[in-house]
């Protein structure tokens, strides 16, 4: 099978606190997308920076914030995750067998850093450095 893109979608429940989060505290545009549009004129929001997205749109269920739902890919993790935090995002903190975290940060099991947040809805959020080559 060949794509043309992958994109990761997210429930909302309140779309302007989504947007809101996503454009003040995470540094991404968010547009109104009617593609999107719920059946009761609730529309929801295209997220990314013009190249990548990911799609939050309407929703009246809840998010369990278990699992990793989307990540972001950054070349600097420590850089996102410091200029984030000066917007207020909190970043979770795990000592698993997993997933262990210093100051936000972990080590992926093929050598990358990671941290991983949740948004305004719920929605875990990781943000993985980039592939290299």
């Amino acid at each position: 099978m060949k794509t043309s893109g992958i994109t990761a979608s997210l429930p909302a429940q309140d779309l302007g606190r989504a947007k809101e989060f996503y454009v003040e505290k995470v540094g991404l545009q968010a547009v109104e997308s009617r593609f999107l549009e719920a059946s009761d004129g609730r529309v929801g929001l295209a997220v990314g920076d013009g190249l990548n997205e990911l799609v939050v749109y309407p929703a009246q269920a809840t998010s369990s914030g278990d699992f990793t739902q989307a990540v972001l890919q950054v070349s600097d993790v420590r850089a996102a995750v410091e200029e984030m935090r000066h917007r207020g995002v909190t970043f979770e903190e795990y000592n698993t067998a997993e997933t262990r975290t210093e100051n936000g940060i972990a080590r992926t099991p093929d050598g990358r850093e990671g941290a991983w947040f949740k948004d305004s809805e719920g929605n875990l959020i990781g943000v993985i450095g980039a592939f290299s080559g």
